[in-house]
Protein backbone atom coordinates (compact mmCIF):
# COMPACT_ATOMS: atom_id res chain seq x y z
CA UNK A 1 0.00 0.00 0.00
CA UNK A 2 2.93 2.59 0.97
CA UNK A 3 4.29 1.99 -2.55
CA UNK A 4 1.33 2.40 -3.73
CA UNK A 5 0.54 5.72 -2.26
CA UNK A 6 3.98 6.94 -3.38
CA UNK A 7 3.63 5.75 -6.90
CA UNK A 8 0.42 7.83 -6.88
CA UNK A 9 2.41 11.02 -5.94
CA UNK A 10 4.90 10.85 -8.75
CA UNK A 11 2.25 9.80 -11.02
CA UNK A 12 1.17 12.91 -10.78
CA UNK A 13 3.96 14.28 -12.67
CA UNK A 14 3.08 12.60 -15.48
CA UNK A 15 -0.14 15.42 -15.81
CA UNK A 16 -2.32 12.65 -17.78
CA UNK A 17 -5.66 14.20 -17.81
CA UNK A 18 -8.19 12.71 -20.03
CA UNK A 19 -11.30 14.80 -20.38
CA UNK A 20 -14.80 13.08 -21.78
CA UNK A 21 -15.89 14.43 -24.67
CA UNK A 22 -17.92 13.25 -27.69
CA UNK A 23 -15.36 11.26 -30.27
CA UNK A 24 -15.34 11.63 -33.65
CA UNK A 25 -16.01 8.96 -36.37
CA UNK A 26 -14.59 5.56 -35.39
CA UNK A 27 -13.24 2.47 -36.60
CA UNK A 28 -12.23 -0.42 -34.71
CA UNK A 29 -8.58 -1.72 -34.62
CA UNK A 30 -8.79 -5.39 -33.26
CA UNK A 31 -5.01 -5.78 -33.02
CA UNK A 32 -4.52 -3.04 -30.12
CA UNK A 33 -5.81 -4.18 -26.95
CA UNK A 34 -8.08 -3.14 -24.96
CA UNK A 35 -9.98 -1.45 -27.94
CA UNK A 36 -7.79 1.65 -28.68
CA UNK A 37 -9.25 5.19 -27.58
CA UNK A 38 -7.22 8.12 -26.89
CA UNK A 39 -7.22 11.79 -26.40
CA UNK A 40 -5.83 14.81 -28.15
CA UNK A 41 -3.84 16.94 -26.08
CA UNK A 42 -1.31 20.10 -26.85
CA UNK A 43 1.34 22.01 -24.59
CA UNK A 44 3.57 24.85 -24.58
CA UNK A 45 6.68 25.53 -22.46
CA UNK A 46 7.01 27.59 -19.73
CA UNK A 47 7.51 30.91 -19.69
CA UNK A 48 6.39 30.70 -23.43
CA UNK A 49 2.87 31.12 -23.57
CA UNK A 50 0.48 30.23 -26.55
CA UNK A 51 -2.88 29.83 -27.94
CA UNK A 52 -4.06 26.91 -30.28
CA UNK A 53 -6.68 28.42 -33.29
CA UNK A 54 -7.64 25.36 -34.57
CA UNK A 55 -6.12 22.06 -35.46
CA UNK A 56 -6.16 18.32 -35.52
CA UNK A 57 -4.78 14.96 -36.43
CA UNK A 58 -6.58 13.28 -38.70
CA UNK A 59 -6.64 10.18 -41.75
CA UNK A 60 -8.13 10.16 -45.01
CA UNK A 61 -11.44 9.72 -43.94
CA UNK A 62 -11.69 10.91 -40.06
CA UNK A 63 -10.13 13.31 -37.84
CA UNK A 64 -9.17 14.15 -34.22
CA UNK A 65 -9.70 17.72 -33.12
CA UNK A 66 -6.78 19.61 -30.98
CA UNK A 67 -8.11 21.26 -28.31
CA UNK A 68 -8.61 25.12 -28.66
CA UNK A 69 -8.56 28.31 -27.19
CA UNK A 70 -7.26 28.84 -23.26
CA UNK A 71 -3.53 29.57 -22.77
CA UNK A 72 -0.61 26.73 -22.77
CA UNK A 73 2.34 27.06 -20.26
CA UNK A 74 2.38 24.18 -18.47
CA UNK A 75 5.64 23.09 -19.66
CA UNK A 76 7.41 21.15 -22.51
CA UNK A 77 5.99 17.91 -22.76
CA UNK A 78 3.11 18.31 -19.88
CA UNK A 79 -0.02 17.41 -21.20
CA UNK A 80 -1.70 20.81 -20.77
CA UNK A 81 -4.74 20.43 -22.18
CA UNK A 82 -7.44 17.48 -23.66
CA UNK A 83 -9.98 17.57 -25.70
CA UNK A 84 -12.15 14.41 -27.63
CA UNK A 85 -11.55 11.35 -28.04
CA UNK A 86 -10.52 8.90 -30.93
CA UNK A 87 -9.34 5.59 -31.97
CA UNK A 88 -8.06 6.89 -35.76
CA UNK A 89 -4.25 6.14 -36.78
CA UNK A 90 -3.47 9.50 -37.94
CA UNK A 91 -1.42 9.97 -40.99
CA UNK A 92 -1.24 13.76 -40.45
CA UNK A 93 -1.55 16.76 -38.07
CA UNK A 94 -1.99 20.67 -38.75
CA UNK A 95 -2.25 23.22 -36.25
CA UNK A 96 -2.75 27.02 -36.52
CA UNK A 97 -1.78 28.84 -33.50
CA UNK A 98 -0.46 32.38 -32.01
CA UNK A 99 2.74 32.48 -30.11
CA UNK A 100 2.12 35.40 -27.27
CA UNK A 101 5.77 36.07 -26.65
CA UNK A 102 6.94 36.35 -30.36
CA UNK A 103 3.09 38.46 -31.13
CA UNK A 104 3.00 35.86 -33.93
CA UNK A 105 0.77 32.88 -35.85
CA UNK A 106 2.23 29.71 -36.86
CA UNK A 107 0.73 26.96 -39.45
CA UNK A 108 1.87 24.08 -40.66
CA UNK A 109 0.14 20.67 -41.95
CA UNK A 110 2.72 17.39 -41.73
CA UNK A 111 2.38 14.13 -42.21
CA UNK A 112 2.80 11.79 -39.29
CA UNK A 113 4.48 8.10 -39.25
CA UNK A 114 1.30 6.55 -39.20
CA UNK A 115 2.83 2.85 -38.99
CA UNK A 116 5.54 3.41 -36.18
CA UNK A 117 2.13 5.77 -34.17
CA UNK A 118 0.12 1.98 -35.07
CA UNK A 119 3.02 -0.12 -33.61
CA UNK A 120 3.05 1.96 -30.71
CA UNK A 121 -0.35 1.86 -30.15
CA UNK A 122 -0.30 -2.06 -29.92
CA UNK A 123 3.09 -2.84 -27.91
CA UNK A 124 1.90 -0.51 -25.28
CA UNK A 125 3.40 -1.00 -21.74
CA UNK A 126 2.55 -3.09 -18.14
CA UNK A 127 2.02 -0.14 -15.75
CA UNK A 128 3.81 -0.47 -12.82
CA UNK A 129 1.16 0.16 -10.36
CA UNK A 130 -1.15 -2.34 -11.88
CA UNK A 131 0.92 -4.76 -13.20
CA UNK A 132 -1.70 -5.02 -16.68
CA UNK A 133 -1.06 -4.22 -20.14
CA UNK A 134 -2.22 -0.37 -21.34
CA UNK A 135 -1.69 1.05 -24.26
CA UNK A 136 -0.86 4.93 -24.43
CA UNK A 137 -3.97 7.13 -24.01
CA UNK A 138 -2.71 11.11 -25.25
CA UNK A 139 -1.11 12.41 -28.52
CA UNK A 140 0.17 15.60 -27.35
CA UNK A 141 1.47 18.26 -30.11
CA UNK A 142 4.03 20.87 -28.35
CA UNK A 143 4.69 24.34 -29.83
CA UNK A 144 7.83 26.26 -28.83
CA UNK A 145 9.51 29.45 -30.50
CA UNK A 146 10.49 29.87 -33.67
CA UNK A 147 7.94 27.72 -34.91
CA UNK A 148 9.13 24.29 -33.16
CA UNK A 149 6.38 21.32 -33.25
CA UNK A 150 6.79 17.79 -31.31
CA UNK A 151 4.17 15.49 -31.18
CA UNK A 152 4.59 12.78 -28.42
CA UNK A 153 2.24 9.44 -27.45
CA UNK A 154 1.56 9.57 -23.94
CA UNK A 155 1.02 6.65 -21.36
CA UNK A 156 0.87 6.45 -18.13
CA UNK A 157 4.41 5.48 -17.33
CA UNK A 158 5.73 5.83 -20.92
CA UNK A 159 6.29 9.26 -22.79
CA UNK A 160 8.09 9.26 -26.40
CA UNK A 161 8.59 11.26 -29.32
CA UNK A 162 7.03 10.90 -32.49
CA UNK A 163 8.60 13.68 -34.49
CA UNK A 164 9.60 17.21 -34.70
CA UNK A 165 8.54 19.30 -37.49
CA UNK A 166 8.62 23.05 -38.25
CA UNK A 167 5.71 25.55 -38.77
CA UNK A 168 5.49 28.96 -40.73
CA UNK A 169 4.65 32.89 -39.74
CA UNK A 170 1.05 32.86 -41.11
CA UNK A 171 -0.77 36.29 -41.57
CA UNK A 172 -4.32 36.07 -39.97
CA UNK A 173 -6.76 38.63 -39.12
CA UNK A 174 -6.98 39.14 -35.24
CA UNK A 175 -10.27 39.84 -35.20
CA UNK A 176 -10.69 36.40 -36.86
CA UNK A 177 -8.66 34.66 -33.82
CA UNK A 178 -10.22 36.72 -31.04
CA UNK A 179 -13.20 38.60 -31.49
CA UNK A 180 -15.38 40.67 -29.30
CA UNK A 181 -12.35 41.82 -27.01
CA UNK A 182 -12.51 45.20 -27.53
CA UNK A 183 -8.49 45.13 -28.07
CA UNK A 184 -6.10 45.56 -30.52
CA UNK A 185 -3.57 42.45 -31.06
CA UNK A 186 -0.90 44.84 -29.69
CA UNK A 187 -3.04 45.52 -26.86
CA UNK A 188 -3.83 42.12 -26.15
CA UNK A 189 -0.83 41.15 -25.90
CA UNK A 190 0.44 43.41 -23.72
CA UNK A 191 -1.98 43.03 -21.21
CA UNK A 192 -1.80 39.30 -21.23
CA UNK A 193 2.25 39.68 -20.79
CA UNK A 194 1.41 42.08 -17.66
CA UNK A 195 0.08 39.90 -16.17
CA UNK A 196 2.68 37.59 -16.24
CA UNK A 197 5.46 39.31 -14.98
CA UNK A 198 7.51 36.27 -14.93
CA UNK A 199 7.25 35.53 -18.74
CA UNK A 200 8.03 39.30 -19.18
CA UNK A 201 11.23 39.06 -17.06
CA UNK A 202 12.45 35.97 -18.78
CA UNK A 203 12.04 37.49 -22.13
CA UNK A 204 13.49 40.37 -21.42
CA UNK A 205 16.70 38.58 -19.79
CA UNK A 206 17.23 35.29 -22.18
CA UNK A 207 14.94 36.67 -25.17
CA UNK A 208 13.12 33.46 -27.25
CA UNK A 209 16.46 31.08 -26.36
CA UNK A 210 15.82 29.69 -30.37
CA UNK A 211 17.63 26.26 -30.86
CA UNK A 212 17.27 25.53 -27.06
CA UNK A 213 14.20 22.75 -27.87
CA UNK A 214 16.28 21.17 -30.39
CA UNK A 215 19.17 20.88 -27.89
CA UNK A 216 17.14 18.90 -25.76
CA UNK A 217 16.13 16.51 -28.09
CA UNK A 218 20.20 15.52 -28.42
CA UNK A 219 20.07 11.60 -27.06
CA UNK A 220 23.32 9.66 -26.05
CA UNK A 221 24.11 6.47 -25.11
CA UNK A 222 23.60 6.02 -20.82
CA UNK A 223 21.38 4.23 -18.21
CA UNK A 224 20.94 4.75 -14.16
CA UNK A 225 22.72 2.87 -12.15
CA UNK A 226 22.27 2.20 -8.17
CA UNK A 227 25.74 2.12 -5.89
CA UNK A 228 24.49 1.03 -2.99
CA UNK A 229 25.19 -1.08 0.06
CA UNK A 230 25.33 -4.50 -0.74
CA UNK A 231 21.57 -5.99 0.57
CA UNK A 232 20.18 -3.18 -0.72
CA UNK A 233 17.77 -3.74 -3.14
CA UNK A 234 16.58 -1.00 -6.05
CA UNK A 235 13.37 -1.38 -7.33
CA UNK A 236 12.00 1.79 -9.69
CA UNK A 237 13.15 4.98 -11.42
CA UNK A 238 11.05 7.01 -13.33
CA UNK A 239 13.15 9.29 -15.56
CA UNK A 240 11.89 12.70 -17.10
CA UNK A 241 13.70 14.01 -20.05
CA UNK A 242 14.44 17.77 -21.31
CA UNK A 243 12.91 16.81 -24.46
CA UNK A 244 9.75 16.19 -23.01
CA UNK A 245 9.64 12.24 -22.77
CA UNK A 246 9.46 9.49 -19.61
CA UNK A 247 9.79 6.25 -18.99
CA UNK A 248 9.38 4.26 -15.77
CA UNK A 249 12.30 1.51 -15.16
CA UNK A 250 11.22 -1.33 -13.53
CA UNK A 251 10.72 -5.27 -13.17
CA UNK A 252 12.36 -7.19 -16.08
CA UNK A 253 13.45 -3.76 -18.23
CA UNK A 254 15.31 -2.66 -14.62
CA UNK A 255 17.09 -5.58 -14.00
CA UNK A 256 18.36 -5.61 -17.31
CA UNK A 257 19.09 -1.89 -17.18
CA UNK A 258 20.50 -1.67 -21.12
CA UNK A 259 22.44 1.11 -22.25
CA UNK A 260 19.70 3.05 -24.61
CA UNK A 261 19.66 6.38 -26.36
CA UNK A 262 18.08 8.79 -24.37
CA UNK A 263 18.03 12.20 -23.72
CA UNK A 264 19.54 14.19 -20.87
CA UNK A 265 17.62 14.09 -17.65
CA UNK A 266 16.24 16.72 -15.74
CA UNK A 267 14.12 14.85 -13.08
CA UNK A 268 14.13 11.31 -11.81
CA UNK A 269 11.96 9.74 -8.72
CA UNK A 270 13.85 6.65 -7.05
CA UNK A 271 12.01 3.70 -4.64
CA UNK A 272 14.92 1.18 -3.69
CA UNK A 273 14.85 -1.08 0.36
CA UNK A 274 17.83 -0.70 1.95
CA UNK A 275 19.98 -3.63 3.87
CA UNK A 276 18.06 -3.25 6.65
CA UNK A 277 14.14 -3.77 4.99
CA UNK A 278 13.76 0.23 5.49
CA UNK A 279 11.76 1.34 2.53
CA UNK A 280 13.05 4.50 0.99
CA UNK A 281 11.51 7.28 -1.87
CA UNK A 282 13.36 10.38 -3.37
CA UNK A 283 12.53 12.97 -5.81
CA UNK A 284 15.62 14.54 -7.91
CA UNK A 285 15.59 17.80 -9.73
CA UNK A 286 19.36 18.36 -11.64
CA UNK A 287 20.33 21.59 -12.27
CA UNK A 288 20.13 22.12 -15.86
CA UNK A 289 23.30 23.95 -16.71
CA UNK A 290 25.50 21.88 -14.85
CA UNK A 291 24.05 17.73 -16.34
CA UNK A 292 24.21 19.77 -20.00
CA UNK A 293 27.87 20.78 -18.98
CA UNK A 294 28.02 17.49 -17.95
CA UNK A 295 27.43 15.32 -20.34
CA UNK A 296 29.09 17.59 -22.66
CA UNK A 297 32.72 16.83 -21.48
CA UNK A 298 32.05 13.26 -21.22
CA UNK A 299 30.93 12.55 -24.29
CA UNK A 300 33.30 15.58 -25.78
CA UNK A 301 35.79 12.53 -27.64
CA UNK A 302 33.06 10.45 -28.07
CA UNK A 303 29.53 10.30 -29.03
CA UNK A 304 28.70 7.19 -29.50
CA UNK A 305 30.14 5.85 -25.97
CA UNK A 306 28.00 4.01 -23.39
CA UNK A 307 28.14 6.10 -20.24
CA UNK A 308 26.44 5.80 -16.69
CA UNK A 309 24.02 8.68 -14.31
CA UNK A 310 25.31 6.91 -11.03
CA UNK A 311 23.43 6.76 -7.63
CA UNK A 312 24.90 6.36 -4.19
CA UNK A 313 24.29 7.50 -0.95
CA UNK A 314 26.31 10.42 0.45
CA UNK A 315 29.04 10.01 3.16
CA UNK A 316 26.80 10.35 6.15
CA UNK A 317 23.71 8.39 4.11
CA UNK A 318 21.73 11.91 4.83
CA UNK A 319 21.64 12.00 1.02
CA UNK A 320 22.20 10.75 -2.28
CA UNK A 321 25.06 12.07 -4.68
CA UNK A 322 25.08 11.81 -8.39
CA UNK A 323 27.66 11.08 -10.57
CA UNK A 324 28.25 11.08 -14.25
CA UNK A 325 30.29 8.30 -15.51
CA UNK A 326 31.75 7.10 -18.43
CA UNK A 327 35.29 4.56 -18.66
CA UNK A 328 37.84 7.31 -18.54
CA UNK A 329 35.88 10.03 -17.03
CA UNK A 330 33.64 10.64 -13.40
CA UNK A 331 31.46 14.05 -12.92
CA UNK A 332 29.72 14.44 -9.99
CA UNK A 333 26.52 16.71 -10.10
CA UNK A 334 26.82 18.72 -7.11
CA UNK A 335 23.95 21.06 -7.34
CA UNK A 336 21.63 17.95 -7.49
CA UNK A 337 18.54 18.51 -5.29
CA UNK A 338 17.49 15.56 -3.45
CA UNK A 339 14.43 14.91 -1.28
CA UNK A 340 14.81 11.13 0.30
CA UNK A 341 11.23 10.26 2.66
CA UNK A 342 10.89 6.80 4.27
CA UNK A 343 8.11 4.53 2.84
CA UNK A 344 7.86 2.60 6.05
Amino acid sequence: MKNILFYLMISSLLQFIVSACSPSKRSVHADVRPPLEYASGICAPKLYPVTVHRGDFYTKDDWLPLPNGGVLEAGWGSNGMNMSRSDIIPTGFRVTYFSYVENKFYKGDFALPSETIRDLFKEGMIGYLTKKYATYKAMIVGMAPGGVLVVWMQGVDKQVEIGRYQATEYNMEWESFMSKTGFTQEEFVSRMISRRPVVKENFEKNGLMLGLWDTYRIKYSWRPKFEFPEGSISELIRLRMFNGEYEVLWGDRFVKNSFEKRAITNRCNLLWTDETGKEYGAEVTFDEAEIFEAFKLIYAKDKEQDAELVIKYNDTRTSLEFYLRSKSEEIELEKTKVSIFKRT
